[in-house]
């Protein structure tokens, strides 16, 4: 029988990690974590807002897992708390969308969240804490590292490299055998063609306003 749960997080993330594990999955969701500094109301979904010391007293690992629901806006903050609940002794499960196309000889890790339609195809090899939003599209051969987000409708051609801690914006597209290195950010609509170093972010250009609505 599968454990119940904790979620990390209280954000809009979080909620959505509670929809698909509770309320889909039939998964009681128990309680929420925050560090102690951000805990603002004492509960979220009508479950407690615990600190992680709490949480350990309270949900023990031999009865309960954790996901790791922190967003796009820190994702040094969401490997943080992914390594600080391993070293706890927590396992942290993984949720697929039923409508998802993973292929089957791809591996999912641990703490990752693999939403409507996206798609992964055959000889993907993905890290553990990822976010895949809808329609995502990773192609064959890309190997991804770990603690990266996704956002809708990225899509990421054949053989590709993708570093650890890397935001994808929604409907970024990145060509076959790019190599984009750890904890870059590819900006919304962003088309890159060639290699983009470590901790670069990198835009596209702006749709401007060209002229008043017609009545």
């Amino acid at each position: 029988m599968d454990k119940r749960l904790v979620v990390v997080g209280t954000g809009m993330l979080a909620e959505q990690v509670h929809y698909y594990f509770d309320t889909l999955g039939g998964r009681p969701v128990d309680a929420f974590a925050l560090d102690a500094q951000f805990i603002r109301e004492p509960q979220f979904l009508g479950r407690p807002v615990l600190d992680f010391a709490e949480v350990q007293r309270r949900f023990p690992s031999d009865t309960h897992e954790l996901f790791v629901a922190i967003g796009f806006t820190a994702t040094a903050a969401r490997k943080r708390w992914f390594l600080a609940v391993r070293a706890a002794g927590y396992s942290m499960p993984s949720y697929v969308h039923p409508s998802a196309c993973v292929a089957a000889n791809v591996a999912v890790g641990e703490n990752t969240l693999i939403q409507e339609q996206a798609m992964v195809s055959p000889f993907v090899r993905l890290g553990e804490n990822l976010i895949l939003c809808p329609q995502v599209g990773i192609n064959h051969h890309t190997r991804v590292g770990a603690h990266c987000f996704f956002a809708p409708a990225a899509v990421v051609a054949g053989d590709a490299d993708i570093g650890e801690r890397c935001f994808i914006g929604a409907n970024a597209t990145i060509r076959d055998r790019v190599r984009i290195g750890e904890g870059c950010v590819i900006g919304a609509g962003a088309l890159i063609m060639a290699d983009c170093p470590a901790d670069g972010v990198y835009r596209a250009a702006r749709t401007g306003r060209t002229r008043e609505s017609e009545e």
